[in-house]
């Protein structure tokens, strides 16, 4: 009954603490087979769902499409850390025939679980197979990205809602570079659509960086705020260094893209991280939903335009190319900091 609640309901919450390493809850590679496409197929479908109900399938193509191109820029360089093995394992001398097999289930093994890692980031469902914690430097920075770009498939239903916000402003961009007048589906796109958009598409990496570097903050200084919330705080983390700060970017991360999943090194059971994650996870679930929504009812306003020779089209591959660099400048100007700060430093640094 979890199960079914678990992946097809994309909540992520397992019976067991171990959740789907769990030889209860996925007992062979089957059944690890049958719980991925279980998680993956309903955020699809929604996508075609749209397509089919706008009568636009083609338009649906192109979300599909660069969903699918984000997905495995994050899967592919996650799979081959993990087959590759740890480097400072094999400074030692030992073989890892098997790859990166600290923090894996032996059934499954390093290529699977890696997929699954991304799988249940870029999806929101925050089940996991394996201990992301201890993930190779680059999977967790996949991990990491998959969540701060939140846009790739999503929930069911969420991941569109978040595209959607990119949609607004590669549109808008793209009528300021070739001189026309931003328009989507007949609708022009004026100041107001993009001020909110704007504003959601800052929101995010603000409440996820902001939580990260007060939580840094009192990591560092055990002050005696620090010390009321935790006890210690300097206690959270039982990796220092980028390690550790990649577990404090990650709690606020999976929190603000509503996963569920987290880099359990970290010492979070106590009030500082219950409250501000529990801040962050509302704040960041609620506010991103009124915005599409505003800026759909003052869509539905306007006069409908009808399509001419001066309309940008938004169901072609250029415009699929158009949202893609939108999102990929957007993350990177956003996050890549924290990304250098965290698991990116902890890779150069092995």
């Amino acid at each position: 009954a979890f199960i079914a609640i678990k992946h097809i309901g994309t909540n992520g919450g397992g019976f067991f603490g171990a959740n789907s390493a769990h030889p209860l809850e996925n007992p062979t590679y089957f059944t690890n087979a049958v719980e991925l496409w279980a998680q993956m197929i309903v955020p699809f479908a929604m996508i075609f769902a749209l397509g089919f109900f706008l009568k636009k399938q083609k338009f649906a193509y192109i979300i599909f499409g660069v969903m699918t191109v984000g997905f495995l820029l994050l899967v592919i360089p996650t799979m081959s850390s993990e087959i590759s093995g740890n480097p400072a394992i094999e400074k030692m001398g030992i073989s890892q025939l098997n790859g990166a097999m600290e923090g894996k289930e032996v059934r499954f093994g390093p290529a699977i679980s890696g997929f699954w890692s991304i799988a249940t980031t870029v999806i929101s469902t925050g089940s996991v197979n394996s201990m992301h914690d201890s993930s190779m430097p680059i999977s967790g920075a996949m991990q990491l990205l998959a969540m701060m770009v939140n846009v790739f498939y999503g929930g069911c239903g969420v991941g569109y809602l978040n595209f959607y916000i990119f949609i607004i402003l590669a549109v808008f961009i793209s009528g300021l570079m070739v001189g026309r007048t931003p328009e989507f589906f007949g609708k022009k796109i004026e100041a107001r659509e993009v001020k909110i958009a704007a504003f959601i598409a800052i929101l995010h990496p603000l409440l996820i960086l902001a939580g990260t570097a007060l939580a840094s903050y009192f990591a560092a200084h055990d002050t005696a705020m620090g010390y009321w919330f935790s006890g210690n705080a300097t206690g959270w983390l039982n990796n220092p260094g980028n390690h550790g700060f990649s577990e404090m970017l990650y709690e606020y991360t999976s929190s603000a893209a509503n996963n569920g999943s987290g880099f359990e090194g970290l010492g979070d059971n106590n009030p500082f991280w219950n409250i501000t994650t529990g801040i962050v996870l509302l704040l960041s679930r609620f506010i991103p939903i009124i915005g599409p929504l505003a800026i759909a009812g003052l869509l539905a306003n306007k006069k409908y335009i009808p399509e001419s020779a001066g309309t940008l089209k938004t169901d072609t591959t250029i415009f699929g190319i158009m949202i893609f660099a939108v999102i990929a400048i957007v993350a990177a100007l956003s996050f890549f900091p924290a990304l250098a700060l965290g698991p990116l430093a902890e890779y150069f640094g092995m």
